[in-house]
């Protein structure tokens, strides 16, 4: 198989990107199943790796830091982890990937990985990136946040970004919603504290209800914590124990899933009783029975320019730079109007 990348070991191994790059990088932790699965996976196709430990500790060597949070086998990173990778190597730069999870400091790993590694530059993806302006300082190359917004403390001169436009995205399913004629909403969100991507979903949908008249208080909402399927089930099972409603938004299809299969345990059919809209716009959402309604991430294009974007900060040391996009409706089966 030519022009192997991490992102193929991983699906031939039937394992994670971050468990091959452990396996690449001799990390301990890695079970002995998965390390035979991985290391067999690279004898057969004769994978190469570009970021091996060895190679990545001379100095010479043209790498970039992609430090990932709440990765959770997401195909969505998946794709755009692919994406880099082939532009980075085209571009004769080598990835080095750090998985963080949800309870670490994303900021601290990158930090270490700079002493360590000395990567060029980093772009951080996923998570809820919260650090002041002075943490933030410590990272002293290139930087390049994507699917992610920074607290608005952080000086947008220190770093660049490409993300999407959530507050409108929220805003436009809560258009959809009405579209369908549905009156009775209700929201799976992330932490309750997360000030970013998820707000803005959330804050983007209430206001569009709030708009033309609908109310969405904070009983509608119900905060899973994390983007997992296990925490969209749980958080849906909430919901429907103290509220009665006929449209669900989940800012996350992987949540969508898990509030999928809860409706289902509790004897409701999607969409007749309940519609469900997800978030991000995943490959399996196509094949999922109800296919999933979603707004869809140009994952392909931000993957694109968070490179080019980052390869230009280091190259010429031009200036710090925000591109915004836009996520689209993708209707699916598990939308159709209120039938009440």
């Amino acid at each position: 198989m030519a022009d192997m990348t991490i992102v193929d070991i991983a699906k031939l191994a039937g394992v994670s990107v971050s468990t091959v790059s452990r396996v690449l990088n001799n990390h301990p932790d890695v079970s002995e199943k998965a390390y035979k699965s991985v290391t067999d996976a690279i004898e057969k196709y004769h994978y190469v790796p570009n970021n091996s430990a060895r190679n990545l500790k001379r100095e010479s060597l043209k790498a970039i830091a992609v430090v990932i949070k709440e990765f959770y086998n997401n195909s969505l990173f998946n794709v755009m982890l692919s994406i880099i990778q082939h532009e980075l190597e085209q571009n004769d730069y080598a990835m080095i990937l750090s998985q963080v999870d949800a309870d670490e400091d994303e900021l601290a790993a990158a930090i270490s990985l700079c002493k360590e590694k000395k990567p060029r530059g980093i772009i951080f993806m996923g998570g809820k990136f919260h650090h002041t302006k002075d943490e933030f300082s410590r990272v002293d190359i290139p930087i390049v946040v994507l699917t992610i917004k920074l607290d608005d403390d952080v000086d947008r001169e220190s770093y660049s970004s490409v993300t999407i436009d959530d507050y409108a995205a929220g805003y436009r399913v809560g258009q959809i919603a009405q579209e369908y004629n549905h009156k009775k909403m209700a929201v799976i969100g992330a932490g309750k504290n997360d000030v970013s991507v998820s707000r803005l979903r959330i804050d983007g949908f209430r206001q569009s209800l709030q708009d033309r008249g609908l109310y969405c208080d904070e009983d509608m909402v119900e905060y899973a914590g994390t983007y997992t399927h296990k925490s969209g089930y749980e958080a849906t099972r909430k919901l429907l124990a103290r509220y009665d409603f006929t449209f669900l938004f989940c800012v996350s299809d992987i949540m969508a899933f898990g509030a999928i299969r809860a409706i289902h345990d509790a004897g409701l059919m999607i969409p007749k009783d309940i519609s469900v809209v997800g978030f991000d716009g995943i490959e399996e959402g196509r094949y999922y029975i109800p296919s999933l309604a979603t707004m869809k991430q140009p994952e392909v294009k931000m993957a694109k320019e968070g490179v080019r974007i980052i390869l230009q900060n280091i190259r010429n040391r031009a200036s710090t730079q925000h591109q915004l996009f836009h996520a689209v409706f993708s209707e699916g089966e598990s939308i159709a109007p209120c039938s009440t």
